[in-house]
C-alpha cells in the first residue's frame, strides 16, 4: 500500500491523484486478509491528504465460543501526511512539533498501513460475536454450545425449588 507522491508534491495546491487498493495483507496487527477500496490524494498546503474508503477483511476471535471468524470492515481514511523531504531541494523539512499525524517517506512515497491499521483497531467491535445467536461455550461441561445441546443447568436445580419442580407437569 505504498504510494509514490512525488510529481503530486511538486504541483499546485488542490490537485489530485486517484488511486485504488485491492491486495492481500498479512503485516497488520489485527490481522488483516485482504483490502480493497479506491481514494484519492489532494495536495495540500502542508503536505498530501488521504480520502479513502477501504474495506478490510479482519480474523478475529468469537468472545462467546472462541471460534475464529472473519468480519469485513467499511474504513473511511481521512488523513493529511506530511512530508519530512522537500521533493525539489532533497533538504529536510521542519515538521510542526504538536504533528502527532502521519509523515510520507523520505522516498515521497505514501504508505497506507498505518491509517488503516488504525483505522481498523477503532472500528473493531469490543465484544466480537460470530454470529448474533452464538450460544457460547459452557461453563459446567465445557461443549460449544452452537455444536451440542448442553442441558447443565436443567438438570442441576437448586434445591430450594425442587417443591416446584415436582409440580411441573411433563
Amino acid at each position: 500500500m505504498n504510494y509514490n507522491v512525488a510529481q503530486l508534491l511538486k504541483e499546485p495546491i488542490g490537485s489530485q491523484r486517484a488511486f485504488t487498493v485491492g491486495e492481500p495483507y498479512a503485516d497488520l496487527e489485527p490481522p488483516v486478509e485482504y483490502v480493497a477500496g479506491a481514494g484519492r490524494f489532494v495536495r495540500t498546503h502542508q503536505g498530501v491528504w488521504v480520502e479513502a474508503d477501504v474495506s478490510v477483511t479482519v480474523m478475529q476471535d468469537c468472545s462467546r465460543c472462541l471460534a475464529d471468524f472473519n468480519r469485513t470492515l467499511d474504513l473511511e481514511l481521512d488523513e493529511e501526511y506530511l512530508p519530512q523531504v522537500d521533493v525539489r531541494t532533497g533538504h529536510r523539512l521542519d515538521v510542526p512539533e504538536d504533528w502527532d499525524g502521519l509523515y510520507i517517506a523520505d522516498d515521497h512515497t505514501l504508505n497506507l498501513t498505518e491509517a488503516v491499521r488504525q483505522s481498523a483497531i477503532a472500528a473493531l467491535p469490543l465484544k466480537p460475536l460470530c454470529r448474533p445467536e452464538c450460544g457460547g461455550i459452557c461453563d459446567r461441561c465445557g461443549r460449544d454450545r452452537n455444536q451440542f445441546k448442553c442441558d447443565c443447568y436443567e438438570l442441576d436445580i437448586d434445591p430450594r425449588w425442587a417443591a416446584l419442580r415436582a409440580l411441573i407437569v411433563d
